[in-house]
């Protein structure tokens, strides 16, 4: 199953959020760390 989540989206960064069974790729342009950590726990 692949799962798709946009994080963040807007003029100030985007973040998007890929996971399949096997793996999880994380697609970050200008969105902070502490901001990227604290939506993937909401995920």
């Amino acid at each position: 199953m692949l799962k798709f989540c946009s994080l963040f989206s807007g003029s100030s960064g985007n973040s998007f959020f890929i996971k399949s069974d096997s793996t999880n790729i994380l697609i970050d342009i200008g969105v902070s760390a502490r901001k990227i950590e604290t939506a993937l726990r909401r995920t």
